[in-house]
């Protein structure tokens, strides 16, 4: 038997990894996945993002999230840390995904915010409750 290809996922990470809910997410999807953490040291626009500038600060978001990493050793799951430095979150992350195929990508936000934003998305569906009583993780896949 063949063994498939593992998924590849990019995580973007803030200050905040909430491995408890990254765990249980992992248990469903399966073990066969490789993460990349991807985290964003944002400067100012008038700031010049030279290697030389930005290393010091690369190096300490590196050292900050290592325990992740050790993390996910220790759950036996392939990982990556990536830190970038960029004036603008979004773009870093939409360059990410340009250069490298992941098949998804998970982004935290904070429970309250997420459950605002799905309210107004799913306002008057049988969603709205589901999402507003559960505290697990909601997966919505598309489909047209």
């Amino acid at each position: 038997m063949s063994k498939s290809r593992a998924y590849k996922a990019l995580l973007v990470v803030e200050e905040y990894v909430n491995l408890k809910a990254l765990a249980h997410l992992l248990e469903f999807i399966s073990r066969n996945v490789e993460i990349t953490f991807l985290h964003v040291v944002e400067f100012p626009l008038p700031t010049s993002i030279y290697p030389e500038t930005v290393a010091p600060y690369i190096e300490k978001a590196k050292e900050r999230f290592r325990e992740l990493l050790d993390w996910a050793k220790s759950q036996e799951i392939k990982a990556e840390l990536k830190v970038v430095a960029s004036r603008d979150l979004s773009e870093a992350v939409l360059t990410e995904l340009e250069n490298v195929e992941y098949d998804f990508i998970i982004i935290q936000r904070e429970i309250k915010k997420i459950k605002r934003k799905i309210r107004e998305l799913f306002r008057r569906t049988y969603l709205e409750k589901i999402v507003d009583k559960t505290r697990r993780v909601v997966i919505v896949l598309p489909f047209s």
